[in-house]
């Protein structure tokens, strides 16, 4: 699953009414830019935040792959008529959050070539662009702080699964309930992954590589799950802890020997076990989720 930044200022209104996006194929004399043919990576459940007028606008959640499509009669004639269009269900963000309100945290994790962002901070004259999981992760966090953006998510997503029961499944997973729950409950042997402790009500089933970045198959997967005491549990949800491969505590610079000890995580802390099945999990989230 990935991370795509949309810009739609002359086309924002009828994409996201349309639940679509659509880029043509080339430009004048068969010029071909990465922005435009980005759109044949796009897959299913990719989360495409929605750009215009200078503020993300609307999040989205791709229900397909990109396929051959003319441009869309409500654009007139602003481009070549051959192009691709990508499904996408879209959940509107009101009011919109102003690039100027995260600019400054998300251009160290955009990659250097093929930026959304210029280097003085406004949006590039480009379509598509591909973004890293951490800044994935900010744009999330800074929409999360205006509106309800993980429920937005959420919403979108059941849009795009046509079976019922796997849709139920998927968003009980992304609370950590139903059957991937009792499934993990039983796997940590009904105690927290670190600690030990056995009392139910006081554990959380938390995804190792989050919700948000998975497919389908890793978001109901056991392997990809930890059960936690709920201090461990929001620590490592918010990348202030990670795990090595042989299960070591990993701590985030943010956090303070003092905050440590006050919040009851200790730095000596370990998984109770760790298989093969667990490490590319833990792999993505210390590359794309620990906060250094």
């Amino acid at each position: 699953m990935a991370y795509w930044w949309v810009s739609q200022n002359q086309t924002h209104k009828q994409e996201r009414e349309g639940g679509y996006l659509w880029a043509p194929k080339s430009g004048a004399n068969g010029a071909v830019f990465t922005h435009w043919s980005n759109m044949t990576l796009v897959r299913a459940g990719d989360i495409i935040f929605s750009y215009a007028q200078q503020a993300i606008g609307a999040i989205g959640v791709a229900s397909g792959s990109a396929y051959d499509a003319p441009q869309p009669a409500e654009f007139g004639n602003a481009w070549l008529g051959e192009g691709r269009r990508v499904d996408v269900a879209y959940s509107p963000i009101a009011p919109p959050v102003g690039l100027d309100t995260f600019v400054d945290d998300l251009m160290p994790l955009l990659p250097e070539r093929h930026s959304p962002i210029t280097s003085q901070k406004k949006g590039v004259q480009g379509y598509l662009f591909a973004i890293p999981p951490k800044a994935g992760h900010l744009l999330c966090e800074r929409l999360g702080q205006i509106a309800r953006v993980d429920e937005a998510l959420a919403d979108a997503l059941v849009q795009t699964i046509p079976d019922e029961t796997t849709r139920e499944a998927m968003i009980k997973a992304r609370i950590g309930h139903g059957r991937w729950r009792r499934d993990l409950l039983s796997y940590w042997s009904g105690r927290c992954a670190v600690t030990g402790l056995d009392v139910d009500r006081l554990l959380r089933a938390s995804h190792i590589k989050p919700w948000r970045d998975s497919d389908n198959a890793e978001r109901l997967n056991t392997m990809n799950g930890l059960m936690l005491n709920a201090t461990y549990d929001a620590a490592f949800d918010a990348g202030l802890i990670s795990f090595r491969d042989d299960g070591a505590i990993l701590i985030s610079p943010q956090l303070s020997d003092s905050q440590l000890i006050a919040a009851g995580i200790s730095a000596t802390a370990k998984l109770s076990k760790v298989v093969d099945a667990h490490r590319n999990f833990l792999a993505h989230h210390r590359s794309s989720v620990l906060k250094l």
